[in-house]
């Protein structure tokens, strides 16, 4: 939730001349949460809905070590609001907003499914590969950020062939990448395809190997409008004071979220980046205590 009231916080800052409104799905919500929602939304005159889902709903549906049943909220968001509304940004939560969208309220769907932004190259090539789909290199998105066309979703009907795919029923098989790889199959391509300035990775890992922390800026540049950070270390975390990782506090101190300290590590994959990228920053003492906990927990 934390890294959710940033993002829409960041999203308002950049963006006051556009009407939205906000739907989060989560499977998990407290009180705090909820006050912090209504503060933000109190804060840009916006307004926030917050469903809860119950992760039971996805039982039957795989997961793996790097994506978890909450990667299937997207499908889950995209078929019940095809039911009241045509068209749906659709931001992950650790997608920070930058600069203006008002590009993307101008974008006229015709029959496409959505508007999209072509993955990474290497993973273009390895997942057209993968799914053995080669006209699909350069075309296979991410789906951090779609801008989808919810009208022709629901005509479609997709719901019944993604669930298929998702479990392996299909001539795909089993899919590595999950409903990202299903979306794309089930879109075939029938998009409008956006610049990477609209879904900017990067990932904070690349700090580890770069002293002058200063390379992103080859990565964001002042015509990124959306950064997706990528990986496990995300910026709401305690050792992810880089000043790529900048765009994120900015729009945290000026939103309801301030209140909250940054994160520490919880799992095991959390404190093996956190005593690596404390090292980074010099910080010794602190990264030989976490690689200590990492070492115990591990």
């Amino acid at each position: 939730m934390y890294g959710a009231g940033v993002s829409i916080s960041s999203v308002l800052i950049n963006n006051s001349d556009i009407n939205f409104v906000f739907h989060v799905f989560t499977d998990y919500v407290d009180d705090d949460y909820l006050k912090s929602f209504n503060e933000t939304a109190k804060q840009f005159n916006t307004s926030i809905i917050v469903y809860l889902i119950d992760p039971k709903y996805f039982a039957d549906l795989p997961t793996s070590q790097f994506w978890s049943y909450a990667t299937y909220f997207r499908v889950l968001s995209f078929e019940y609001l095809s039911e009241s509304i045509s068209t749906l940004l659709y931001l992950d939560a650790d997608v920070v907003c930058k600069g203006s969208l008002k590009p993307l309220t101008e974008i006229i769907f015709k029959d496409e499914f959505a508007a999209v932004i072509p993955d990474n190259d290497s993973t273009q090539a390895a997942c057209a590969k993968r799914l053995n789909i080669p006209e699909m290199n350069g075309r296979y998105f991410n789906a951090g950020v779609i801008y989808v066309n919810l009208k022709k979703w629901h005509e479609a009907n997709l719901t019944p062939y993604l669930l298929k795919l998702l479990r392996g029923e299909t001539k795909y098989g089993s899919l590595k990448y999950l409903d990202q790889d299903a979306l794309n199959i089930a879109f075939n391509m029938n998009n409008i395809y956006l610049g990477k300035d609209f879904d900017t990775i990067y990932t904070l890992k690349n700090e580890l190997h770069d002293r002058s922390h200063r390379k992103f800026q080859q990565t964001i540049t002042d015509k990124t409008v959306l950064i997706h950070y990528t990986g496990i270390t995300k910026p709401w975390h305690s050792w992810a004071g880089y000043p790529s990782a900048s765009y994120f506090n900015i729009a945290r101190e000026q939103s309801p979220w301030k209140k909250y300290p940054l994160k520490e590590a919880r799992t095991v994959a959390e404190m093996q980046k956190q005593y690596k990228h404390l090292f980074a920053h010099g910080e010794y003492i602190k990264g030989i205590t976490s690689l200590i906990k990492y070492k115990l927990k591990k």
